[in-house]
């Protein structure tokens, strides 16, 4: 036998062809419950994991779940194809384990929570009723060995990329900073209070959101154009996301420019801006505003380009959180435009003209069309327009609604 077909063959050795069918049949079955199965691996890692999800905020444990999912996946593959684990196939695991030692989880409680996880994962599998219904009682013996050579083959390359990436991390500075951050942002101890004593300085949290699944490289070179071109001084990484922390007291509109400012390489698809923070709890507090800024303000296609600050953005989000009480609102507000909604470029031209106060050349501008035009679509607006459309409770009642009317439109 040659090392190829060595290397080819599943991790329990040779199986009866009908044993191997039955085997991919039950495999392929259980796809659908990937989802159900990774959240029980996280349940049973949160329970028996001391310390580990502590550190987890919201965000974090999205990350988690997302490589328990392709654990789970990875797994079903095997048990199909009736191949050995490759390495692309375990690409997302080597990756989860770059970003843990980037976010300072330490490596015993990373490699127990995969050995839980993968504990729990095959149990749920066996117990299942697919695969109860089998006839796989003969070949257990051999899979069972399977899922431990599994089990050590993601742990393995686990621990060697975790390893690997803390090699990178030669300033302890760094490595120091990110840890810190994630424990501020999931909840400090009064010892790690102590020690963050800078947080009491002005500072505000930016959340800048990366298309999914992005590598960790491409997080932390976010990370380093925040820290050379913005003043962050502490920042780590998320699921397609990092959070950095600027400090100073300087006026919103310049952070704002600054971040606008920032090369548009396409790796950042927006920054959310939270509110000041001056204590360790205002921070988490402004990490929870930014997130929610960054999340939300692509959808509400304001003319801001990739920045979204949450004190501007604060009365829609707040509405937002009422669905359908934004939803009778928007449509109230927009019911004399009716008739022109439809054109698609009614809502983004009423938008300009509000926040623009009807200056041809800045809406033009916010456009990015010729005067021209903007003078045609207004023609074609005024009609329906109030003649108090441009006074501030007025215009602020339009825009708000306008916004909302969006965001649904593009979440629905």
């Amino acid at each position: 036998m040659s090392d190829a077909d060595v290397q080819s063959r599943a991790p329990w050795g040779d199986l009866p062809p009908e044993t191997a069918a039955v085997l991919s049949t039950v495999a392929e079955g259980l796809r659908p419950d990937v989802d159900q199965i990774a959240d029980r691996m996280i349940a049973a890692q949160r329970a028996e994991v001391n310390g580990y999800y502590e550190l987890f905020d919201q965000s974090l444990l999205a990350d988690a779940r997302s490589v328990s999912v392709a654990v789970v996946g990875m797994w079903l593959d095997v048990l199909a194809s009736g191949g050995r684990l490759s390495d692309d196939a375990i690409a997302p695991v080597i990756e989860g384990a770059r970003r843990r030692a980037t976010q300072g989880i330490g490596l015993e409680p990373l490699l127990r929570a995969y050995r839980v996880g993968i504990r729990v994962m095959w149990t749920e599998l066996i117990a299942s009723a697919l695969w109860k219904s089998s006839s796989l009682d003969s070949a257990m013996g051999p899979l069972s060995t399977g899922a431990l050579a599994f089990a050590d083959r993601v742990t393995t390359a686990v621990a060697a990329a975790y390893l690997d990436e803390v090699a990178h991390l030669t300033r302890e500075r760094e490595h120091r900073r990110s840890s810190l951050l994630n424990v501020i942002l999931a909840g400090p101890t009064s010892e790690q209070h102590r020690a963050l004593a800078d947080l009491a300085e002005p500072h505000c949290v930016i959340v800048a959101q990366v298309e999914d699944g992005a590598p960790l490289a491409k997080l932390e070179s976010v990370g380093a154009l925040l820290e050379r071109h913005a003043g962050a001084r502490l920042w780590t990484v998320r699921h397609s996301s990092l959070v950095a922390v600027i400090f100073g007291s300087q006026a919103r509109s310049i952070l704002r420019e600054r971040l606008a400012s920032l090369p548009d390489d396409g790796k950042v698809i927006a920054f959310g801006l939270g509110n000041r923070a001056t204590s360790t709890a205002e921070t988490r507090v402004s990490y929870a505003e930014a997130a929610e800024a960054a999340n939300a303000g692509p959808a509400l296609n304001i003319t801001s380009g990739r920045v979204y600050d949450y004190s501007a953005l604060a009365p829609v989000l707040a509405l937002l959180r009422d669905r359908d009480a934004a939803q009778r609102f928007a449509a109230t507000a927009l019911e004399p435009f009716a008739e022109v909604l439809s054109r698609r470029w009614a809502l983004s031209t009423l938008d300009a003209y509000l926040s623009r106060g009807g200056r041809t050349g800045q809406m033009a501008d916010a456009l990015g069309v010729h005067a021209n035009t903007v003078k045609y679509r207004m023609s074609e607006l005024s009609p329906y327009l109030p003649p108090d459309a441009l006074e501030g409770d007025q215009a602020a009642t339009l825009l708000l609604a306008i916004r909302v009317h969006q965001y649904l439109r593009e979440r629905t």
